[in-house]
């Protein structure tokens, strides 16, 4: 039944659940919020009252996966109802998913900090360590423990810095030397390293690589561009057959214009076998819509990646607020954009 208010909260979180892995039914506040809205909405849509959203772009920029999931969930329902729901009526939708996703899901992945901790004092000195860093840096994962001498013969340190009691060399990692009992001092030093944001750097190097780059030399339509990186995608392993005709679905539903000629376009649903970003620098421009699209990122996202999803997303969203389009663009090579990138994730 199109007017029932109750089914339609229900599918909505649902469909959010099957499709993308975040289960928010048994939010029993986000139930109460959207069935309230929901009642008013369907009375609205019946009889084509049109109410604007002022907010709508702040929405998508501010809740881009939320904005996502809600208009996928939205299409779909709109199958099996005569009535047709603005984008305005789902950016009020959004607010709440995007509230109910920040209340359960911490906002999205973070990239916690891995330190290698060196000590040659014994394993009670290491658990007293330990202990003072738990209380103070909760956040902080002790990944390994060496004696100094296994830290000068290994060849690389995979974590993200080196806290140690002793002095040692520097190994492409920063290292913070403490006292057994550490200083304040030191203890702020090690914060100062904790703090850096890992989440969005390690998300550039974990799932954009130069084997999913391209500049194009000549204009190319979306539908062409669409085809050649999803074949791409499906050699390889990331995508399924299903994949194409889902971006092409997702597409013709709203505009993937993020805006400032950023598009990110992408399935309806988490349907990737493996999590990959597709970038495409278009010099000349690839028609979009009513607009034109400069920087193309092709999202390709599994639901094992869910929580991480958010935090692609936020990628995306800094480029934009950093107005980073035209720096994007102008690189002549995959090395040249992973800098432009990182800078711009760094200021932010």
């Amino acid at each position: 039944n199109a007017d029932d208010d109750e089914a339609l909260v229900n599918y909505i979180l649902r469909y959010i659940n099957t499709h993308y892995n975040y289960n928010l039914l048994s939010d029993a506040q986000l139930h109460a919020d959207l069935l309230t809205h929901i009642k008013t909405m369907i009375t609205r849509v019946r009889y084509q009252i049109m109410i604007p959203n002022p907010l709508l772009d702040n929405i998508k920029q501010h809740y881009p996966m939320a904005w996502d999931m809600t208009l996928a969930a939205v299409s779909s329902w709109g199958k099996y109802t005569p009535y047709v729901i603005s984008e305005n009526e789902i950016g009020f939708l959004v607010l709440h998913i995007g509230v109910g996703l920040e209340r359960h899901y911490n906002i999205g992945y973070q990239r916690q900090p891995r330190v290698l901790l060196v000590c040659d004092a014994g394993n009670a000195m290491v658990r007293m360590i330990e202990a003072v860093l738990q209380r103070k840096y909760p956040q902080i994962e002790v990944a390994r423990t060496l004696t100094l001498r296994e830290y000068e013969l290994a060849d690389s340190i995979g974590e993200d810095f080196v806290i140690s009691t002793a002095r040692v060399s520097e190994k492409s990692k920063p290292v913070v030397m403490i006292a057994p009992f550490p200083t304040d001092y030191q203890l702020e030093q090690i914060g100062k390293l904790v703090l850096v944001d890992r989440t969005r750097p390690w998300m550039l190097d974990k799932y954009f690589d130069a084997a999913h780059f391209r500049i194009l030399d000549k204009p190319v339509d979306q539908q062409t561009l669409f085809r050649e990186l999803c074949a791409q995608l499906e050699g390889e392993g990331f995508v399924g057959a299903e994949f194409l005709d889902s971006v092409v679905e997702r597409e013709a539903i709203v505009s993937t214009m993020l805006g400032d000629g950023i598009a990110l376009p992408h399935s309806l649903g988490l349907l990737a076998q493996k999590t990959v970003v597709y970038t495409v620098l278009a010099p000349h421009g690839v028609q979009w819509g009513d607009e034109t699209a400069h920087v193309i990122f092709l999202l390709a996202i599994s639901k094992s990646e869910y929580e991480e999803a958010m935090a692609i997303y936020d990628i995306f969203v800094t480029f934009l607020r950093e107005r980073a389009m035209s720096r994007l663009c102008s690189c002549g090579d995959f090395a040249g954009f992973k800098a432009v990138a990182m800078e711009s994730l760094s200021r932010f």
